[in-house]
């Protein structure tokens, strides 16, 4: 049974496909993480319209039976320039946009739809120390999505609230612990009371709290080695080995 729909769609890669044609991959809140044929050389006005990280209506046709579809019109709504001009903003963009790929977008797809919208919006209007506190948040969050993200609430040995904290991560255990339950011989990372204050803020304050939150070169260095450790045991991103900097 094939059909035509009209839906929302952000525009995560493009690869060329034979000469002329171009398969997109897209994100929706209703299909999540899919792909779409677009045909047409390059003056073909699709072609500059389906373009990373553009947003809006797109037209599809379906054919089901061949579990295929086809692209047959696109109105971007949002734009987002700065992320090809900024090389901190294109890397940040593009490891976000390959962990929602291979991770088909955890199966949350309007959870997803609705964190990766706000985080390229959050990227375009933001200056880089900002893009990079709101990193943070993006995969702090969507390690939720995912159900991975530990509990830094309480103690993962005794259960005593951590909250406002200092605390030593445990990856084995993927757990936080307090300062009575660490142990010199545990092999841990030191968190210190800024970050873990920081990512109590960042799992519940819009964005741009989260953002324009002060955050100093130390707890920011131990939140990048925590996110890099968290999603890399989770998921072999070639954008994480490339982009180790941006974490």
């Amino acid at each position: 049974m094939a059909r035509h729909s009209l839906e929302q769609a952000l525009v995560l890669t493009t690869r060329q496909a034979g000469e002329d044609n171009r398969i997109a991959t897209m994100l929706s809140p209703e299909r999540g993480v899919f792909e779409a044929m677009l045909y047409g050389g390059r003056k073909s006005r699709l072609r500059s319209m389906v373009s990373p990280w553009h947003s809006g209506k797109i037209w599809l046709y379906s054919d089901q039976s061949r579990s295929s579809n086809k692209i047959t019109d696109f109105e971007p709504l949002n734009f987002h320039p700065s992320l090809r001009e900024n090389l901190y903003k294109n890397m940040a963009a593009s490891l976000v946009t390959e962990l929602i790929i291979k991770t088909k977008a955890a199966g949350e797809n309007k959870r997803t739809w609705v964190l990766m919208c706000g985080f390229l919006d959050g990227l375009e209007l933001s200056e880089e120390d900002e893009c990079k506190k709101g990193l943070v948040r993006f995969l702090w969050r969507y390690l939720e999505v995912m159900g991975e993200r530990p509990d830094f609430s309480c103690c993962g040995e005794c259960g005593e609230s951590i909250a406002g904290t200092k605390a030593w991560f445990l990856e084995k255990e993927n757990a936080f612990v307090c300062s009575q339950c660490h142990d010199e011989s545990m092999e841990c990372m030191f968190i210190c009371k800024e970050a873990m204050e920081y990512l109590s803020a960042a799992a519940i304050d819009t964005g741009k709290t989260a953002r324009n939150m002060p955050l100093s070169k130390e707890a920011e260095n131990q939140l990048r080695k925590l996110l890099f450790r968290l999603i890399s045991s989770i998921v072999d991103l070639k954008s994480l080995g490339a982009g180790v900097g941006i974490l």
